[in-house]
């Protein structure tokens, strides 16, 4: 999705998640702190929200902030139910997988990642 798609599915994504809350523009305006007229310019994509605005509006509607910019298209994995453990093992795959090739890295880390994956899915 590129990043201007993006931009236009974000004002109708926003309306429908505030309507199946039965939300008004006015009501969702004051969970935010924002004026009636602001909700509007976020839905009709005249005003794109701040990036801490969408943070405030994810946790508003329970979702995380990758659902509310991607939608149905977001493919995540929600980190919030991890523990501390498991939270530092999905770092160390995201960067281990994210940076230079894996045929250039070593064998022992790619060995410990796989033992560490294994045993936190065991527990």
């Amino acid at each position: 999705m590129k990043n201007t798609e993006r931009f236009y599915y974000i004002g109708d994504h926003i309306r429908r998640l505030r309507e199946s809350k039965g939300w008004t523009q006015q009501e969702f305006g004051k969970r935010l702190g924002k004026k009636t007229s602001t909700i509007s310019a976020y839905e009709t994509n005249a005003k794109l929200p701040s990036a801490e605005c969408l943070i405030e509006m994810a946790e508003l509607f329970g979702i995380s902030l990758d659902t509310l910019v991607y939608g149905e298209n977001a493919e995540l994995l929600s980190v919030r139910s991890l523990s501390q453990e498991q939270k530092g093992l999905v770092s160390a795959l995201a960067e281990y997988f994210g940076t230079e090739s894996t045929r250039q890295k070593s064998i022992e880390l790619q060995w410990f990642l796989i033992t560490e994956l294994v045993r936190l899915l065991n527990q």
